[in-house]
């Protein structure tokens, strides 16, 4: 079924999508109490914005506050060992988490942090009449990068979306010789639709650019490949689907591309003065301050990070381990299926495309100033507004139930 056959603003448009799906019986299953339990704000609020950014677990408080002993007291009580063990596993874990390689994976304060050393990186490209390929579906503060970029006299080609989606096709068109970097969302956080990144990957490959993909929407919740996706250089922050906080992220630089298709960013390490007195006998292969460049993706990466925050991502990460992707993904596909049957003799537009996959589904209201008052008095949360003004995101994970959509449908249909 084609989308233009079942968007509409009418009754027909949320019932034709009552039999376009299936489910596993694993992802109809009622959401386990303990996991519940693992998130205390959800005694007190329907959390279904999981697209804005996920509650403070309380194996990811419990991380954190192993970090915050370690440094208040110093270490005791294994404190140092879980601190190294973090700093020793978590670029690994994230690493299996997305097909790639833990020297392949380096840490970044946010997502836009390792998409500006993607621009930043193929800059001299740009420079010299070379071109940047996206979509309106794009994270909207890389949009804004992106119309700087434009301002600033560099060829910036920018895909309108059509009924909030854009096609593989449409994409390539833009990419010719002169491209340096295509750069994406991968599961876009306006409609929750998903970009046919291998596709689009082999044509860039083909004339010679990179591949640039923001996996904030994506890593946690739906299964990625970074290898056969053919993604070169890929970013997110933790404090979405991998359950962690603000200021810790993780960057992804295919090797084949660390120090060479990709410069060096912001050369970290460890400067020795090569030259006496600090050095008796030096070394006369090196310059006076040493330099050695890191030989994995830390080499993107500044000095010191935010540790805190990745013990919190650390423990989200065994969060995830112990359920798996494809479970949490289905769960969150099940809640929103539900919540469109239940909504199926009511006025919205469905904005969402992918819905079998993408757990992000956007709903535009005819009654949206009324709405948006129910909602706000409702103890729902819920993403509210954009640049289309009228529209709802819910986005339920792995911790939301069947009675969480309830509630909402209830609000909605009011």
């Amino acid at each position: 079924m084609k989308r233009r056959e079942f968007i509409s603003t009418s009754v027909g448009g949320i019932a034709a999508l009552k039999s376009s799906f299936s489910f596993s019986a694993e992802s109809t299953s009622r959401q386990p109490k303990d996991i519940r339990d693992q998130f205390p704000r959800l005694e007190n609020e329907v959390f279904l914005n999981a697209a804005g950014g996920t509650p403070l677990g309380r194996f990811a408080e419990a991380g954190m506050q192993k970090y915050l002993t370690l440094i208040r007291e110093g270490p005791q009580a294994g404190t140092r060992d879980y601190f190294d063990t973090v700093l020793d596993e978590v670029k690994e874990k994230f690493s299996s988490l997305i097909g790639a390689q833990a020297d392949e994976i380096g840490f970044v304060e946010c997502t836009k942090r390792g998409e500006q050393i993607a621009i930043d990186g193929v800059g001299e490209k740009l420079d010299r009449g070379g071109n940047i390929v996206s979509n309106d579906l794009h994270f909207s503060g890389s949009l804004h990068n992106l119309e700087g970029q434009r301002r600033a006299d560099r060829d910036v080609r920018i895909v309108k979306s059509e009924d909030f989606a854009v096609s593989a096709q449409r994409i390539v068109d833009q990419i010719d010789s002169n491209t340096a970097l295509v750069t994406l969302s991968l599961v876009s956080n306006i409609s929750g639709h998903i970009e046919s990144i291998a596709e689009i990957a082999r044509f860039a490959h083909e004339h010679g650019a990179l591949v640039f993909a923001d996996i904030i929407q994506a890593a946690g919740v739906v299964p990625i490949d970074v290898r056969n996706m053919g993604i070169d250089i890929a970013a997110c922050s933790s404090y979405k689907w991998l359950f962690g906080i603000h200021g810790a992220g993780f960057l992804y630089v295919a090797k084949e591309h660390q120090g060479t298709s990709l410069p060096d960013a912001l050369y970290p390490g460890r400067g020795i003065r090569n030259y006496p007195p600090f050095r008796i006998e030096t070394d006369t292969e090196q310059s006076d301050i040493a330099f050695r460049a890191p030989s994995s993706a830390s080499r993107y990466q500044p000095g010191h990070i935010n540790y805190l925050g990745y013990c919190a991502a650390y423990e989200g990460l065994k969060f995830i381990e112990s359920l798996g992707v494809a479970r949490i993904q289905n769960h969150s596909v099940k809640l929103n299926r539900q919540l469109l049957d239940l909504l199926s003799n009511s006025d919205f537009e469905i904005m969402s495309t992918h819905l079998e996959q993408s757990p992000i589904l956007t709903l535009a209201a005819n009654n949206f100033d009324t709405l948006r008052d129910r909602l706000g008095n409702s103890g729902i949360n819920v993403g509210i507004g954009g640049d289309k003004w009228n529209q709802i995101r819910i986005s339920p994970a792995i911790y939301n139930s069947e009675n969480d959509i309830d509630r909402l449908a209830e609000i909605l249909m009011d």
